[in-house]
């Protein structure tokens, strides 16, 4: 069913342009886009509501070794 609306639409676009075929596209290209984004954002949210508070169960004293574990560098960075 989906590739006669396929043939149906490049039907439609055999008489424009190259550049409106081209328009055309880009702006289709464009919306897909779009919706992808969407849906990743939604995903996201998602995995992070599902995860929230999934360490609020752990050990004290995990956390703690956790931040002891933790090391910051001192020494000095230059952008030149």
């Amino acid at each position: 069913m989906g590739n006669s609306y396929v043939l149906k639409l490049i039907q439609l676009m055999r008489p424009l342009s190259p550049e409106l075929k081209f328009e055309l596209l880009t702006e289709i290209s464009n919306k897909l886009k779009k919706r992808n984004k969407k849906n990743d954002k939604k995903n996201k949210e998602a995995i992070l509501n599902k995860l929230y508070g999934a360490w609020k169960d752990t050990d004290s004293d995990l956390i703690k070794e956790i931040y002891e574990s933790r090391s910051n560098s001192e020494r000095k960075v230059e952008f030149d």
